[in-house]
């Protein structure tokens, strides 16, 4: 029997049924910068190596999106969101649609875990309702994730290049090597990086610096984190009542994603 060999679709082409970048990466849309004679400066959107027809609506959405965005007041994440006419999308096709859309959203936006991971600990959180808002506990708990906490940190560019930097041991918790990438972290653990790893993970730095009129930005890591750079080292700290909101790049319905994945 001839065994036929899959070929690995890539995470980003996913996204063309999403319509969104979870990931928030450079992969899609690069900025640009030019100066003008006037030594003014001009920043646009430059699309690089997505040329191909299916990826021209999906870029047109992401650059409407990011200007419309712009527009709007921040959000907290933790908020019910209700339809304003009684209308509007409330009929059952397109709530199923807008509810898987947010699973899906969600799963990948913790690095595309298996569904019966999701479907186990998504039953537990919905179960505890009466100690704690699932939305709270939700967020809390996966973003304690050991290779999700690696990714915040930037020691990764990506959360499975965090879950193969935990594989390779690289990483140790408490001074032992923990090669489970859903270790769930607890308040005041100590995360290091083996000496032998040093240049993997400055590597990891490397690829994240963006350049922008000749300055290098950096993305900010969440306040409960204490990280050391020069030591490679980070404490996780307390995440309860932490504000989710300026970690996310994009409005998820978490109360959709909790009940569905407990339902179906």
């Amino acid at each position: 029997m001839v065994q036929v060999r899959k070929r690995h679709k890539p995470l980003y082409k996913k996204f063309l049924r999403l319509r969104v970048n979870p990931l928030n990466n450079n992969k899609f849309l690069k900025l640009k910068v030019t100066k003008t004679q006037n030594n003014t400066t001009k920043k646009f959107l430059q699309i690089e190596k997505f040329k191909k027809q299916k990826w021209t609506q999906f870029l047109t959405f992401l650059k409407r999106k990011n200007k419309f965005y712009k527009r709007l007041k921040p959000y907290t994440f933790y908020s019910y969101t209700t339809s304003k006419f009684a209308s509007t999308g409330n009929s059952f096709k397109r709530k199923f649609r807008n509810d898987l859309l947010a699973k899906k959203t969600f799963n990948y936006l913790h690095g595309g875990l298996p569904k019966k991971y999701l479907k186990k600990h998504m039953a537990k959180i919905y179960k505890s309702r009466k100690l704690k808002s699932p939305i709270k506990t939700c967020v809390e708990f996966f973003e304690s994730r050991l290779d999700v906490v690696i990714y915040r940190s930037n020691f990764s560019y990506s959360i499975k290049n965090a879950g193969q930097l935990i594989a390779h041991k690289h990483v140790k918790v408490n001074n032992r090597i923990e090669k489970n990438k859903s270790y769930i972290l607890k308040q005041g653990d100590l995360i290091t990086i083996s000496p032998k790893s040093v240049d993997v993970i400055k590597e990891n730095f490397r690829k994240q610096f963006v350049e922008k009129l000749d300055l290098i930005t950096w993305p900010i890591p969440p306040s409960y984190l204490n990280i050391n750079y020069n030591t490679l080292e980070i404490i996780f700290g307390d995440v309860e009542n932490f504000n989710f909101t300026t970690s996310f790049n994009l409005k998820i319905d978490t109360n959709s994603v909790v009940t569905n994945y407990y339902r179906h």
